[in-house]
């Protein structure tokens, strides 16, 4: 079993992967923005468990902390809408859906949203 990180060490992962969606969307590797995108947003959920002492080593702890922040940590409603956003593009990286590099450039400007409005929670 992994151990968790500090919440520095997700927070850090997560503006990295948000930084090398724009170098991926340029070399037309979709699928990895797709997945930098949900990694991104997956990180800043984990920053934001760590630093409350959550549970957060699987997809449904990852949802589950982010409903968690809305109805108890302050966070703004539309964090689920994002989250499930940002988990939907996570499924591009499977070729369960398929994400053009617009779509994925308009995604990248919501998950930046999602991941300071987690950062403000911290």
């Amino acid at each position: 079993m992994l151990m968790p990180r500090p919440a520095a060490y997700y927070t850090e992962r997560s503006a990295h992967f948000l930084e090398l969606v724009d170098d991926e969307l340029a070399h037309g590797e979709l699928e990895l923005a797709c997945e930098l995108l949900w990694g991104a947003a997956a990180h800043a959920v984990k920053a934001a468990a760590e630093s409350k002492g959550w549970p957060h080593g699987t997809h449904r702890r990852l949802s589950a902390v982010v409903e968690r922040l809305v109805n108890e940590g302050g966070a703004p409603p539309h964090l689920s809408g994002q989250y499930k956003m940002a988990s939907d593009f996570h499924q591009g990286f499977y070729g369960d859906r398929v994400f053009d590099a617009d779509q994925i450039r308009r995604a990248r400007a919501t998950i930046t949203e999602f991941i300071r409005a987690l950062r403000r929670l911290l």
